[in-house]
């Protein structure tokens, strides 16, 4: 039976994660011993598999996450735990609501602006052009775009109708 363990960035909760994943609190195919431990079953390209998830402390990592598989599916179960358990999630677009573009030709110096509203509560995110380019909105507005006046107003009117206007630099991390 192979294995596969990933060290998950800190925090991370393996429930919240995994339980999204069932169907109802008695789904066959995805269930939590009281143990913590997880099944889930899966038909794949390889075929059928039965994958055990535990989670458990490590003195290097902090937190060390196993998954064990029987069945045809093994290995490709095993190479995709990371993904499954949100590895690749991108969680700067899993935060955002929505987008209301501005488009160039409707601003002082023909430069669309974006606003990128949350789904966690009333934040909004007003960038130049393209959220998370290049340039920050503080850099882009030194090269001359967008408009000082453009994103005064769209930061007026977000402000009248409850928003926090969040600099998009204060998002960005390295």
């Amino acid at each position: 039976m192979p294995s596969r363990c990933w060290a998950p960035p800190a925090p991370y909760d393996l429930p919240r994660t995994l339980r999204v994943l069932r169907r109802g609190r008695s789904d066959p195919a995805c269930l939590q011993e009281a143990d913590g431990t997880w099944w889930r079953t899966s038909r794949t390209t390889k075929g059928p598999v039965a994958l055990r998830i535990t989670d458990h402390p490590d003195a290097t990592t902090g937190r060390l996450i196993t998954g064990t598989a029987w069945g045809p599916g093994d290995d490709w179960a095993l190479e995709q735990l990371p993904a499954l358990l949100g590895a690749d999630d991108d969680t700067q677009d899993s935060s955002e609501y929505g987008r209301v573009i501005v488009p160039g030709d409707a601003t002082l110096c023909g430069t669309r602006i974006v606003v990128c509203l949350s789904e966690f509560g009333s934040v909004a995110l007003v960038c130049a052009d393209d959220p998370g380019a290049v340039l920050g909105t503080d850099e882009a507005q030194t090269e001359g775009e967008p408009d000082g006046a453009d994103l005064a107003k769209a930061n007026r009117v977000l402000v009248e109708l409850g928003y926090v206007v969040v600099a998009e630099e204060l998002l960005e991390s390295d």
